[in-house]
């Protein structure tokens, strides 16, 4: 079944569709065939916002509403960082460890010191108060220093927001503090599939299962891209993430059947029977499967 928010974001832009890569003729070409199989008019008009903008925030309310009956302990959310749960909290550790940890330190420090002025103190007293006073803070920026020369040494992490996140409150173990938000399930959306950006899908599903403490969440990318070719670059990988959950899967089955049919040109063939093992191995999977699971979780 076919992502129902689809259709509304397709459109054509100079003849061609917006699924389509205006420097590749076959893409547009097929694109055209898909189009026709979802229905879309040939002067359909694409949205003027960002057309990632918009899949985000209609598959977010889509999965939300969909998942509300079957299972409202979830919560799907667009644009969060891996660190907002509790797999990956330990991940702001340096973030806070860049911060000025000395200041209430210094500040203890200050304050000692403007009491040492005060009446009733000796000379000598006071002179030895502000000696080790003295000591204290070039001890504090010393360690400051070490700390930072540590923290560069070590490096920080880049990680790019989550385009969705399904999650659910937990129990904190700590006693006394609120209830955690524990990651189930996370998205990278694509409306459309080029080199770059499918690398971007699997660097991200890769460094989810390196740096989680805990169990992995379920990671998939979401698309509209037509040519199998882009497809396989995410749905032959290597383990980085789970599947490739397409928008209208039975439209593009349709189209591809159509662009390959009556032709024994063999980049065709090879086209159609890539895209079908795709499909048979479970790499490339119709939307209607992401919500189902989802519901179970």
């Amino acid at each position: 079944m076919p992502a129902p928010f689809a259709s509304s974001l397709c459109g054509y832009r100079d003849g061609r569709p917006n699924t389509s890569d205006k420097g590749d003729q076959g893409s547009i070409t097929l694109g055209k065939s898909f189009f026709e199989a979802m229905g879309i008019p040939a002067d359909a008009v694409p949205p003027q916002q960002a057309v990632g903008n918009l899949m985000a925030a209609h598959m977010a309310d889509d999965l939300q509403s969909y998942l509300a009956p079957a299972a409202p302990h979830l919560r799907v959310v667009p644009e969060k960082p891996f660190t907002s749960f509790e797999q990956f909290s330990h991940l702001n550790a340096g973030q806070e460890l860049r911060g000025d940890m000395a200041a209430d330190v210094i500040r203890a420090v200050n304050d000692l010191q403007r009491f040492s002025t005060a009446p009733g103190f000796e000379d000598d007293v006071r002179a030895t108060i502000n000696i080790h006073l003295d000591q204290i803070r070039v001890e504090i920026q010393q360690a400051e220093e070490r700390r930072r020369q540590l923290l560069n040494l070590l490096g920080e992490e880049s990680l790019l927001k989550l385009d969705i996140t399904v999650s659910r409150a937990m129990e904190n173990p700590v006693p006394g503090q609120g209830t955690l938000s524990h990651l189930i399930a996370g998205l990278s959306l694509k409306w459309t599939l080029r080199t770059d950006r499918a690398q971007d899908c699997r660097s991200q599903g890769s460094k989810m299962a390196a740096l989680r403490r805990g169990r992995m969440p379920h990671f998939a990318a979401v698309t509209m891209e037509p040519r199998p070719s882009m497809l396989a670059l995410l749905g032959k990988g290597s383990g980085d993430i789970d599947c490739v959950y397409h928008l209208n899967l039975p439209a593009l089955d349709s189209a591809i059947e159509e662009y390959c049919s009556g032709t024994q040109r063999k980049p065709r063939l090879a086209m159609r029977d890539n895209f079908k093992r795709l499909c048979e191995h479970r790499r490339v999977r119709d939307y209607d499967e992401l919500r189902n699971y989802l519901s179970t979780l």
